[in-house]
């Protein structure tokens, strides 16, 4: 279904009390006219992105109104499309003055939020978007391309992924985690040893804890798990490079900020420089792990813990492990 701007929209009510839709198509995503396009809803007067479905048919503009005059379009300034609008596609206000739609901190982030949140949960596309009520080709469209979303239909997909709109949004990364109130009934349970390496997975980001002379310092670090040890890069001049040979304190955990339920593993042991070459020549090919602060980083530090333990957060309504 191909459209041009000005064409009308109708969405048929296919549901009983849910009205029959209609609107105008003001502006194309894509220069062969294909899905998805911005529409301008009569009922509302606001636009927003449209992914037809089999509901949808499709009037042309003729150019001609019923009478055979010029078509007059809903008033509204010419809409670019995404190729004529070029880096500034949807940087502007909606200029009918309604609701600013839900926008990403940045292009694409949006996307990757959501599809990570969906893996995170074990959800397919299709199955996402049906309980979230949109169509599958928009919910592909949303995860892999820079857009604007319906604050509603983002409010819908949060629901069904666990989270808030402004946690898909990537509001509150500059704050601290964990700012919510307590739950209502809060559970506090310790984990056993082998739920801790469960929870240690494979790899991740975790932080260091080291005495040092000025005092204790903590600092996050990537890291990878190898056969019951914690492994980490650093730089050879940086302040972790004074781990090697001290007994230090490794610290793992995970929130839900809209659950309000976490859990922590903390690890202690003594921290080793790595200098057999088949184990370094290991790590390098593997590339693991892979310091998110990027730089020179070839001292790779590995800790065997001691001890290891952990605790989690639950609610008297989430189920048990």
């Amino acid at each position: 279904m191909r459209a041009a701007t000005g064409d009308r929209v109708i969405v048929e009510g296919t549901r009983p009390g849910v009205p029959r839709r209609d609107g105008e198509v003001i502006a194309l995503h894509r220069v062969d006219g294909e899905p998805p396009w911005e529409v301008l809803w009569s009922d509302t007067g606001h636009s927003t992105l449209f992914f037809p479905g089999p509901d949808t048919h499709l009037h042309h503009f003729t150019g001609q109104d019923a009478s055979g005059h010029p078509h007059q379009p809903s008033g509204r300034p010419h809409a670019p499309s995404t190729a004529e609008r070029g880096d500034q596609a949807g940087a502007g206000e909606p200029a009918d003055g309604g609701p600013a739609r839900a926008r990403p901190s940045s292009p694409g982030d949006l996307g990757r939020r959501v599809a990570l949140r969906r893996e995170q949960l074990g959800l397919s596309r299709e199955q996402t978007a049906v309980q979230a009520g949109m169509a599958v080709p928009y919910l592909e469209y949303l995860e892999t391309s820079p857009t604007e979303v319906e604050r509603g239909a983002l409010a819908r997909l949060a629901a069904v992924l666990g989270t808030s709109v402004d946690q898909l949004l990537g509001g509150g990364l500059d704050l601290p985690p964990g700012r919510a109130g307590a739950a209502a009934h809060p559970v506090l349970e310790e984990l056993a040893r082998a739920e801790c390496w469960e929870r240690l997975a494979t790899d991740g980001v975790g932080r260091v804890a080291l005495g040092t002379a000025a005092g204790p310092v903590v600092l996050p670090v990537n890291y990878w798990v190898l056969d019951g040890t914690l492994i980490f890069r650093t730089a050879a001049e940086g302040p972790l490079a004074a781990a090697v040979g001290q007994r230090v304190a490794f610290e793992v955990d995970r929130i839900d900020e809209v659950q309000r339920t976490g859990w922590s593993v903390l690890a202690t042991g003594t921290a080793e420089r790595i200098d057999d070459r088949p184990a370094l020549a290991h790590l390098k090919q593997r590339d693991k792990p892979s310091p998110w602060a990027g730089g020179e980083r070839d001292l790779w530090i590995r800790i065997k813990p001691t001890d290891i333990s952990g605790r989690v957060i639950r609610t008297t309504d989430e189920p048990t492990r």
